[in-house]
């Protein structure tokens, strides 16, 4: 190979793997976050089993304030995951095109690029699959939860809030199924799909604020 393409390969290389590196550091520093505010808010929820009725609403109270923390933090990671997606995909088509009117030294440092760019496009799916499967894990929590909190009504409001929280573990699993489907998607299919599984998590937010909200006001 000339010096000329080793050159604009380096050149290429070295573009890719900064962006990578920045990309890499704020999605560690995002997950550091996650990962604190899922500890204290689990740590709570273990104290929650022991209190008495009027301790609980306070930490009730307290949990919820921590979750809708998570919940923006992780918001925020899967927006920046989704945006790096966007990129990567316009660079691979980019490439493509390149590609179709590039010389034969032109080629070589190109399908380098192409190459590793497809590889941080995996990458970063990966990642976004494993922050909506955390995403899942805390919601199916969440509905434990609620479940725990209905068993301590009396036996008729039980009995009417049972059907919520049936449908809230039917949603859960729909959800689920939905992001499997999602890891095992091609690049075509993905961007569809995962607003699927964006869409069924919604649903099962909903479910379980109305669920909450049902077994509040139930005596």
């Amino acid at each position: 190979m000339s010096s000329k393409p080793q050159a604009l390969k380096d050149k290429v290389t070295a573009n890719l793997e900064a962006d990578k590196k920045a990309f890499h550091d704020a999605t560690t520093k995002a997950q550091g976050q996650i990962d604190a505010a899922t500890a204290d808010i689990n740590k709570i929820r273990a104290e929650l089993k022991t209190q008495a009725a009027d301790a609980k609403a306070k930490t009730m109270a307290r949990i919820d304030e921590l979750t809708k923390n998570l919940d923006a933090i992780r918001k925020e990671q899967q927006d920046r995951i989704e945006a790096r997606l966007k990129e990567l995909h316009a660079e691979v088509n980019s490439l493509n095109a390149e590609l179709k009117h590039a010389t034969a030294e032109q080629k070589v440092a190109l399908e380098a690029k192409l190459k590793a760019v497809h590889e941080e496009y995996d990458a970063a799916r990966r990642a976004l699959t494993a922050n909506l499967e955390a995403e899942l894990a805390e919601w199916k929590t969440r509905i434990d939860t609620a479940r725990e909190a209905a068993a301590e009504k009396s036996v008729a409001a039980k009995a009417a809030i049972q059907a919520k929280i049936t449908d809230l573990h039917a949603k859960h699993e729909a959800a689920q199924k939905k992001l499997h489907a999602l890891k095992q998607a091609n690049a075509a299919a993905f961007d569809e799909m995962h607003h699927g599984v964006l869409a069924a998590i919604t649903d099962v937010k909903t479910a379980v604020q109305h669920a909450r909200a049902d077994i509040k006001a139930a005596s």
